[in-house]
């Protein structure tokens, strides 16, 4: 669905219009869209297995962020990619090896476990473990060596947000699967209408439980080489 088509349908469920000054104008309808948008990767990340994370389709790069490598620097933060985009969520660490050209993935350890000593290590060497904290990594071993984008860090990210000039174009789609689009409209609705007291809220409640189960099962089964485990579940963002 276009932006155009998810406004459209939002103002058939919520019988409002596309207007500044409708109960629910336009602003408010784009907002609310994207925050649907940030709650379907929330709910797709958490249920993704191997192939991993799920990411938006409009961001033009991979899901990946690079940072130099210092000599005895222990901590790198990490809040955005190079876009702008906020990091939610880091699944792998990567150094480059002293050779300039070899990648060694690093071993994430509880902090808890850390000892004196080991933190206490000016120059360790070839880093080989991590820990994180808020949105540090947090290298065990500090490296006695400088890399220039020495650090890779695989991550989940926000999306790509509607803008009002993608309200104005109308035609810029979200980048997510053409099979979840309607549930950027389905979950506004359900939270206006819920606001606002409205009999439908109870039927766009059922109907927006249903699709987030659907999207978690999506993206549990979506790589077919691996096999997944089945559990029961119930889940809501109510």
């Amino acid at each position: 669905m276009t932006i155009t088509e998810l406004l459209t349908k939002i103002s058939e469920l919520t019988n409002t219009q596309n207007t500044t000054a409708s109960s629910y104008p336009t602003t408010s309808k784009t907002r609310d869209i994207n925050l649907a948008l940030d709650n379907y990767f929330i709910l797709a990340n958490s249920a993704t297995g191997n192939w991993r994370p799920a990411d938006d389709t409009n961001l033009s790069d991979y899901p990946i962020v690079y940072g130099d490598l210092v000599s005895g620097q222990q901590d790198y933060s990490f809040t955005v990619d190079e876009a702008g985009n906020q990091i939610l969520d880091i699944y792998k660490v990567r150094v480059k090896a002293t050779n300039g050209i070899d990648w060694i993935t690093l071993e994430q350890i509880n902090q808890d476990t850390i000892t004196d000593d080991q933190l206490s290590t000016v120059n360790g060497g070839t880093p080989s473990q991590y820990y994180l904290t808020a949105n540090g990594i947090f290298l065990v071993q500090k490296s006695n060596y400088a890399s220039t984008d020495g650090l890779e860090i695989s991550i989940s990210r926000t999306p790509y947000h509607f803008t009002s000039s993608d309200v104005a174009t109308g035609t810029k789609v979200a980048g997510i699967y053409w099979v979840h689009q309607e549930y950027l409209a389905i979950r506004p609705s359900y939270f206006y209408c819920l606001a606002k007291g409205l009999p439908q809220a109870n039927n766009y409640k059922i109907t927006l439980n249903e699709m987030e189960l659907a999207i978690k099962k999506f993206y549990k089964d979506r790589n077919k080489d691996f096999s997944q485990s089945i559990t029961p579940e119930t889940i809501s963002s109510i």
